[in-house]
Parts: C-alpha cells; sequence; structure tokens
C-alpha cells in the first residue's frame, strides 16, 4: 500500500461488451491493454450482469439492488423516463459522504443526480473518444483526487452500436473523431458465436464490432497508464467490466446465458499473485460491496441491505468449486429496456441448472431498436432466416412461460427441460428459491406471479 492508506477504486465499463477478448479465450481480437491486466489480476469466469440492459445494469451496479428493487426498470433518457427510488444508496453517494473525490466520466444513463452525484462529472462527448476519457480522469486525479482517496467511474460508449439519424445499429461508434489507429478485422476471420447465423451479413457486423472492442480496449490502456503516471496504482482496486453483453438477437435484453454472461476483470495492489482464474458466480449486485470491503467504508445499518456480497474473499480461489461451494448460485432479473420493450423475467442460475421464468411469456420478445436495425437481423429478416445458429428463432422470439436448462450441456439453451420427470424435483426446489429470492428483494412483480396462478404451490419462506 502507499503511504498515504488511501483506498481507492477505477472502475472501467464498457457499454454492451461480451467476453470477447484474448484472456478469454479469443485468439482473433486485439486486446493487449486488458490483457495486460488480466495477467496481473484475475479473471472471472462466471460473472453476470444482473439485467442485459445499459441503464438498468449500472444502477444494479451502483446501488447493489436487483432490477425489480432499485426501480430504474428501464432506461431514464428521452421518453423512457425511468428513474432509480429516491431512497436508494450510491457508490458515490456513500464514499463521497466519506471523503472521497467521485467523478463519473463519460456515459452516465442513470437518474436522477440526488441518487448518484458525483464530484467530478463530464458526459458531453463522443463517448467512444478514448484521449477525451483519458484527459478528463488525468485532470481529476490532479485537481480532485489531490491527497485524497478517489472513486472514478469511467465509462466508454463502445463497443456499442451508433445511434442518430441513417441506419442507427449497422455500425459501431460515432468516430473515431480523435488521433486513433482502428484496428480492422477480416469478416472471414471473426468467430460467429453459436447462437447466431454464419453469413457474410453477421461476419461484417461482428468485424465493425470487434474493432469497437479494440478502441475500447486503447481506452482502457490509456487510463491506467494515467493511473501509473499518477504514483496512485498501489492503493487503487482496478475492475475493467461492461454493463451487459453484446448487442446481438439472443445476448443483450435476453434471458439467455450470451446476454448475461460477461467479462470482468479485477486487480488489487494486496493480491497475493495475478494472472489467475475464478470460477465463482458472481453477480453485477456484488460489485457495490466489493468496494464497501475494499475501501473499509462502512455501510449504513438503516440503508437497504445490499442484494450482494465482496468478491474479494474468493477473488483468487481457483479452485473447481470456489468458496467450498458457497458461489455455486446467482440470480438474474429484467424487466425493461427501452420502453417499448416490456419483457420481465427472474432466472435462477446454478452450475448445471438454469430455470428462467418468464413473466410476460404472452408477448413476442421484442427486440431492441438497436438490434432490430442491425446488419445481422435485418439480414435474418429479408433472407427469411430461421435458425440462429443452434436456437430456432420461433422459439426465441416466442418463449415459454418457464424452462429449465441443462447448461452444461446445452450452453445455448436449446432444449427446454421443464417436462422432464426424472427432473421434476429439480425444478420444484429451483422455483422454491426463485421465489425467496424475489421475496427477499421486494420484487413488485410477485403481485403478477400470486394472481397468475403460478407456483401456486410454492410458499414464501421470508
Amino acid at each position: 500500500m502507499s503511504q498515504t492508506n488511501h483506498r481507492s477504486v477505477l472502475f472501467i465499463i464498457a457499454d454492451d461488451w461480451s467476453p470477447i477478448a484474448g484472456c478469454y479465450g479469443n485468439e482473433v481480437i486485439s486486446t493487449p491493454n486488458i490483457d495486460k491486466l488480466a495477467d496481473k489480476g484475475v479473471v472471472f469466469d462466471q460473472a453476470f450482469c444482473t439485467s442485459p440492459s445499459c441503464a438498468v445494469s449500472r444502477a444494479c451496479i451502483m446501488t447493489g439492488q436487483h432490477a425489480h428493487t432499485h426501480g430504474q426498470f428501464g432506461h431514464c433518457h428521452s421518453i423512457h423516463g425511468f428513474q432509480t427510488q429516491p431512497d436508494m444508496l450510491s457508490t458515490s453517494k456513500l464514499l463521497g459522504d466519506h471523503g472521497y473525490a467521485t467523478a463519473l466520466i463519460g456515459k452516465c444513463h442513470t437518474k436522477p443526480d440526488s441518487v448518484y452525484p458525483f464530484e467530478y462529472k463530464q458526459t458531453n462527448f463522443p463517448l467512444n473518444m478514448g484521449q477525451v476519457i483519458t484527459d478528463h480522469f488525468e485532470t481529476f486525479l490532479n485537481i480532485n483526487a489531490k491527497g485524497r482517496p478517489f472513486y472514478a467511474h469511467v465509462a466508454s460508449g463502445d463497443p456499442h452500436r451508433a445511434g442518430g439519424e441513417g441506419e442507427p445499429g449497422a455500425r459501431f461508434g460515432n468516430g473515431p473523431q480523435e488521433k486513433h489507429t482502428a484496428v480492422k478485422y477480416d469478416p472471414a476471420d471473426v468467430v460467429v458465436p453459436d447462437f447466431l447465423p454464419d453469413n457474410d451479413a453477421t461476419r461484417t457486423d461482428l468485424a465493425n464490432y470487434y474493432q469497437a472492442i479494440s478502441r475500447y480496449d486503447e481506452t482502457v490502456g490509456k487510463v491506467l497508464r494515467v493511473l501509473e503516471e499518477s504514483g496512485r496504482a498501489d492503493e487503487t482496486l482496478v475492475i475493467v467490466t461492461t454493463d451487459h453483453a453484446m448487442p446481438y438477437p439472443g445476448a443483450k435484453a435476453s434471458s439467455y446465458d450470451t446476454g448475461h454472461r460477461c467479462p470482468f476483470i479485477l486487480y488489487h495492489p494486496d493480491m497475493k499473485k495475478g494472472g489467475t482464474r475464478c470460477g465463482a458466480l458472481m453477480n453485477w449486485v456484488d460489485i457495490f460491496p466489493t468496494l464497501v470491503d475494499w475501501t473499509g467504508v462502512g455501510y449504513p445499518a438503516d440503508a437497504m441491505p445490499l442484494a450482494g456480497r465482496s468478491v474479494l474473499p474468493v477473488a483468487e480461489d481457483e479452485s473447481e468449486i470456489p468458496g467450498d461451494g458457497d458461489w455455486d448460485q446467482t440470480f438474474t432479473s429484467h424487466i425493461f429496456h427501452e420502453v417499448t420493450n416490456y419483457f420481465p423475467y427472474r432466472v435462477i442460475r446454478r452450475r448445471q441448472y438454469k430455470l428462467v421464468h418468464n413473466l410476460a411469456w404472452q408477448l413476442p420478445i421484442p427486440l431492441p431498436s438497436d438490434l432490430f436495425r442491425s446488419l445481422t437481423w435485418t439480414h435474418v429478416r429479408e433472407q427469411g432466416i430461421t435458425q440462429l445458429g443452434k436456437r430456432n428463432i420461433s422459439q426465441y422470439q416466442h418463449p415459454l412461460r418457464e424452462a429449465l436448462y441443462d447448461i452444461q450441456a446445452d450452453p445455448m439453451e436449446t432444449e427446454n427441460l421443464i417436462d422432464k420427470p426424472e427432473l421434476q424435483d429439480v425444478a420444484k426446489e429451483m422455483r422454491q428459491a426463485l421465489l425467496d429470492f424475489r421475496v427477499r428483494t421486494l420484487d413488485p412483480w410477485l403481485e403478477y406471479t400470486h394472481q397468475a396462478g403460478d407456483h401456486a404451490d410454492l410458499k414464501a419462506k421470508h
């Protein structure tokens, strides 16, 4: 530790990034800066966003609560208008109240400001401009954080699809609009995941996506170099992650693991060794308690209890069953993306089995606007494609009320085992655990579950 005895936090977050990086086994993508951090830190292989939607996920990260608890059920900008409940406590509020210099640099996407106060806030610039992000971080360290512990929330706009006029969703990023050497990819070289059709349109789309990931990696490298040059690295917990997974059908805004499983790389100067991997099933609600653990700032007794727990005690546990099996289960929850994208679900995920409860299963699943306009989905629509890799497109668009998947045997979640006689005990026990989770986390949609008569044979234990 440094002589100041400060315990600072640098949280670097991407926008729509799946675990596509060298440290996650992709041999095509160029992510040297992320991989360098992984070489001295911990790579989490089973990290899950709480909700695969930008604004909701960021609220989960900064409040330590699930999507149905914190109240920001969907996007907060424009007509969407969702906001976090005013009584929620955020990381920036807690740490700021304890003397931390706090900064939000880049993408915000949470409201209201009273819940998410930042001493230094810079958001009005093209969010893929890594040098602008870096310059703001350096200014914050040199002025606001001088002689003080800090919490910097650095949020890139990469690799999100572009919006605005023209063809929103057909391309990635709004630039570059600064000195930047793009890393370009041959569509023939990219790895097409098993839930997408392998054709020229998808490959071109993925090649552009890879380019945006490499631009994010460049931003990560620049920010980490500023941290090193500041002399504050030996006091700082660094996390590199994303809000949720890739902006493709069957990932973003879907209950599949391919939408929820995300990169999460952690480093702090007290680690015993670097270059390790952790298989704990962790969740974005675990981030807030991790920061509380690292900083030593007390969590108020009268605040809503955090839904997660610190990952620091298990981070360096490389055993097959981390934490003696205490990290073998996690939960996810989703309601809205855009206001037009209503498809709520609740999930309990274990190492072998995953139970999905779709609350509005009568509806076809709505696609976020950027996915609908993407090269991949445009080609699917125009060509009448019926198979998304290993997934049937009709099953994707019309999920059943309940699904049970064997993740080990069927990682793409193509075979619903909910009616298998030999798995009825498994299904019933997981339903009960999911119901208990919903009661414990004050899920308002329990009223719908009650009216619909779902799981009437189960009783909440809380």
